[in-house]
């Protein structure tokens, strides 16, 4: 789950870039030809458990006793390079750092030295990590999006650097239980104590919630699984030591984005699983936790997720620990969480989401914004055009038609690049710049539409702030994909255009056309533009698609969007009976494979954020 920045491999690392390209591309024709033999992927494995205890009082950082080294795994021939002497300096350097994680495996990370090393002097820690199925970076010249010429652009800044290699990635050992707060939580915590312990050049404050005067001054990033850690260390640990965030295109709610309405996202879900499977070393081993490889197989191919993987995705997720959502397992039968679902603490946070990624969307970038900015920290929220649409594993055929070519490479809002960003937010807030992200970074929220075309807006609109348009019977064949049903929604663009961007909101009942049909029809909800002729195409703005599964009233946020109408275009809803996003599950019933293709009617309201004074992004 992660996109990086542009590099030599379209821009991205990981699943998105597997070390080249010739790799990545091979790994997305083999998903698309493996997701419909899933049934034989794997046997099942029985999951194991783990064990209960209650959460630290993330309120108390300033009274918990000293940080404790975690202890070198067993082997390894840890060294850390002196520090100069007062009044001597050095070049800085890089090195690998293998200790034992909470469950006792290997967790290996790589520390790389501020690029001048002055001694009697301190400086800030950035901690960064992989996307999924992806690896740590070794050095400097070797993280993504942050190379300069010849050093790395926050090594060459005065930031000390250590890049992690996720549990069941890498170097690392354990299996993947995706960014799991009882495993992977625990390696992270035991990263920041060895830091804390054995870094004599690393600088210290106080924290961003004032518990603790004397905390080092960490700050973070990444994208995708690499966002992940960070709501993950944002949300347990017990000292709060990260000050400044950036994650990028990361999720709220996994379990959501993965399984929104309870409909299972098939090619994107196929799609990670496979890259989980064979993740870092091949087929040698399998990756993921058994609970994962018994459950995630048999959610796909039976079209519905069972209450246990429900469980397991929303505990590894910020929306557990931000609306405090009890759960009652952890991985199946005798399990259970080791953290209560309380908030995280104050941070300062800057959030940057692709407006077209369909993995995880704009919507999660804004739930995520929100939970943070309540806390009081500087919160800002930025999007720009890339994602894990960047991959091409889910088509993107809009795209192509009515965006710029490389597009899908875009990493900025408007003329702000995520790069120069990153450095400037943390100059203000990992070394006491006063305003140097505000001379950067606009505190209002930034949505970008296309390219460099970006608009400003104090508040998001979302729910019934948007403008109501009805939906009347509408007829949608479910089971049929990519035949859109069109629904006019009255709102045609004046002389100067229009602007779409916020989330919208849809409220309808769907039911049945035919009385008596059996089965269980699933469709999905978009919004479109209706383009001015002579072409009177129809686009599904930013490829966004929410899914409604069965009949009945359904009440949902669909995915964030922005776009910019021309004169005399239409705002519309596109209403489908199957999309390529969900590839092969539609109104897919196992128990009844000839009562796939099910009509129902759509009616009700669905509320479009459209913006009456849009601000130009700088």
């Amino acid at each position: 789950m992660e996109i990086s920045h542009p590099g030599p491999c379209r821009g991205y690392e990981s699943v998105e870039c597997w070390g080249d390209c010739a790799r990545s591309r091979t790994l997305i024709r083999v998903v698309r030809a493996l997701v419909g033999i899933l049934a034989i992927a794997l046997s099942c494995v029985t999951a194991t458990g783990c064990g209960s205890s209650n959460g630290v009082d993330r309120n108390v950082s300033g009274s918990l006793p000293p940080a404790v080294s975690p202890p070198d795994y067993p082997g390894a021939a840890n060294e850390v390079p002196p520090t100069p002497a007062k009044g001597t300096s050095r070049a800085g350097l890089c090195y690998n750092i293998y200790v034992e994680g909470g469950h006792g495996e290997k967790v290996a990370f790589s520390v790389c030295e501020p690029g001048f090393l002055e001694g009697g002097k301190t400086y800030p820690l950035v901690l960064h990590s992989h996307g999924f199925g992806g690896s740590r970076d070794t050095g400097p010249n070797n993280v993504p999006g942050y190379a300069g010429t010849g050093t790395g652009m926050l090594v060459a800044n005065g930031y000390g650097f250590i890049s992690i290699d996720e549990r069941g990635h890498g170097e690392s050992g354990g299996t993947i239980r995706a960014m799991d707060p009882d495993y992977e939580g625990k390696d992270l915590i035991a990263v920041m104590d060895w830091a804390e312990t054995h870094l004599d050049w690393l600088a210290y404050g106080s924290n961003a919630d004032g518990s603790n005067s004397h905390s080092p001054i960490i700050g973070s990033i990444g994208g995708s699984y690499g966002g992940m850690y960070q709501y993950l260390i944002h949300d347990i640990d017990p000292r709060h030591r990260v000050i400044a965030m950036v994650p990028e295109y990361a999720p709220y709610d996994l379990n959501g984005s993965m399984f929104p309405n309870e409909v299972p996202k098939t090619l994107w879900d196929a799609f990670l699983f496979v890259s989980g499977t064979i993740a870092g070393n091949g087929l040698d081993r399998l990756h993921f936790d058994p609970f994962i490889n018994r459950e995630l197989p048999a959610a796909l191919l039976s079209n519905s997720e069972s209450p246990a993987l429900s469980d397991f995705f929303r505990y590894h997720s910020d929306r557990y620990f931000c609306e405090g959502l009890p759960i009652a397992s952890n991985g199946g039968p005798g399990t259970s969480p080791e953290h209560a679902p309380l908030p995280g603490p104050r941070v300062h946070a800057m959030l940057w989401q692709g407006m077209r990624d369909t993995l995880f969307d704009f919507t999660n970038a804004w739930r995520n914004y929100e939970c943070l900015k309540a806390a009081g920290g500087d919160v800002r929220l930025l999007s720009y055009q890339a994602g894990h649409n960047s991959l091409q594993a889910v088509p993107d055929p809009d795209e192509l038609l009515y965006h710029p070519l490389g597009d899908d490479l875009n990493t900025q809002c408007g003329t702000l690049e995520v790069r120069t960003a990153t450095l400037a937010f943390f100059d203000e807030y990992l070394k006491g710049q006063a305003g140097a992200a505000d001379r950067i970074i606009p505190r209002r929220i930034c949505l970008s539409i296309s390219g460099t075309d970006a608009v400003l807006v104090d508040t998001l609109i979302s729910g019934h702030a948007g403008t109501e348009a009805s939906v009347q019977n509408a007829m949608v064949t479910a089971g049929i994909p990519n035949v859109p049903t069109v629904v006019d929604t009255g709102i045609t663009a004046g002389a100067d255009g229009l602007v779409v961007g916020g989330i919208p909101r849809l409220e309808v009942s769907v039911q049945p056309l035919v009385s008596g049909a059996r089965g269980v029809p699933i469709i999905f909800a978009g919004i479109g533009i209706w383009h001015s002729p002579p072409a009177p195409l129809f686009e599904l703005v930013d490829n966004q698609i929410s899914p409604l599964r069965d009949v009945g009233e359904h009440d949902i946020d669909m995915s964030g969007v922005a776009a910019r109408l021309k004169p005399g275009e239409k705002l519309v809803l596109l209403l489908y009976g199957g999309h390529d996003q969900y590839l092969a599950n539609g109104s897919i019933n196992l128990d009844l494979p000839s009562e796939a293709i099910l009509p129902v009617t759509v009616s009700g309201k669905v509320w479009i954020p459209v913006l009456s004074t849009p601000i130009a992004a700088p």
